[in-house]
């Protein structure tokens, strides 16, 4: 019964994780393109308010991914390089 509720957490925290990446990935992505549109017409679609406010929020995504990933590899007994 304890194996199955561990097991149950480590897929949970998997699957949290690995929403989060794809979130900061896209997050990235909107990043990227909103710096493309600088020097073009019409220009960018963020402000430097809300471009600060997204890249604080992939940042605070990053940390958590990493907390995250080192907690996931602690539970499943992943040897970390």
């Amino acid at each position: 019964m304890n194996e199955d509720l561990d097991e149950r957490r480590l897929w949970e925290l998997v699957n949290r994780l690995d929403s989060r990446l794809n979130t900061v990935r896209v997050l990235a992505e909107v990043l990227l393109d909103n710096a493309a549109m600088r020097e073009g017409i019409p220009g960018p679609y963020l402000d430097n308010i809300k471009e600060e406010a997204l890249m604080e929020a992939v940042i605070y995504l990053s940390r958590s991914n990493e907390k995250d990933f080192l907690r996931l590899a602690k539970m499943a007994k992943l040897p970390l390089v």
